[in-house]
């Protein structure tokens, strides 16, 4: 008589372990993104240098464009 493991045939443990396998794998991603993602938010957070940069070009392209359209308006060339 061949013993059988935990009572069972062979074939018959490899779905449980598989699913096993999968669950502990997709565990371990959900973790690393989350991980990932907070620590994507605070580099993007604490980098206000960089932020404050933005902000200063993103005025100064608007300034250009509001000067731009001012000029336009007093030379009569409203339209396009």
């Amino acid at each position: 008589m061949t013993k059988k493991p935990l009572g069972r045939s062979p074939g018959s443990l490899n779905a449980p372990i598989a699913a096993f396998t999968m669950a502990v794998v997709l565990c371990s991603y959900c973790i690393y993104s989350i991980n990932s993602a907070r620590r994507g938010a605070h580099t993007q957070e604490s980098d206000s240098a960089s932020v404050q940069r933005r902000l200063k070009q993103k005025d100064r392209q608007d300034d250009w464009v509001q000067r731009a359209l001012e000029e336009r308006g007093r030379d009569g060339n409203g339209g396009v």
